[in-house]
């Protein structure tokens, strides 16, 4: 099989299985998808401000990455069709399925249950996401994180999954659209 094409089947296996995993763990472990995961639909007007919000901030985060000289996103080769389309779903859509299922899915149906709270949570939660990309410098870092805050806080108010799922996947789409330009 081709280098590429085994990467990139894999990149789109990894985050695929992964939520068939979760979704089968947390439903033998009794785990509510819709009261404690938060897959539930949420009311038409919070999912229109919370994405009026988050395109407010993705204007402003990229205003910001420009002022500051951040890390931009990296130009994509000139693949192949079937190898970008995997690739999109990958990044653009199971990816972040998966990681807001863990983060504000999970981990944050567990966390509020504690002492920290729904806030304290959220900025767990963050620290942690930022933890995870840990391969961009400071200042990109900083808006990671306030990313993080906003999807958590989008999970709370919004007492929903979907917001977050949809929030990530438009920034990561949006990300996609600026390598392939």
């Amino acid at each position: 099989m081709d280098p590429l094409l085994r990467t990139t089947v894999l990149k789109l296996a990894t985050p695929a299985a992964g939520v068939a995993v979760l979704l089968a763990v947390t439903r033998l472990r009794g785990v509510s998808w819709c009261d404690d995961v938060g897959f539930r639909r949420p009311a038409a007007s919070r999912a229109l401000g919370w994405l009026g919000l988050w395109v407010a901030w993705m204007l402003a985060s990229e205003a910001l990455i420009r002022a500051f000289g951040l890390d931009q996103a990296a130009a994509w080769p000139d693949y192949a069709p079937p190898i970008l389309v995997m690739r999109i779903l990958a990044i653009g859509v199971l990816g972040p399925i998966l990681e807001e299922m863990v983060m504000r899915g999970l981990l944050f149906h567990f966390l509020r249950r504690t002492a920290v709270g729904a806030l304290g949570a959220i900025v767990i939660i963050s620290l942690v996401w930022t933890a995870i990309h840990y391969r961009y410098g400071p200042g990109t870092l900083a808006l990671v994180f306030a990313d993080g805050l906003l999807f958590g806080l989008a999970r709370h108010q919004g007492h929903s999954l979907w917001l977050p799922i949809g929030m990530h996947m438009l920034g990561n789409l949006i990300s996609i659209v600026q390598s392939l330009m």
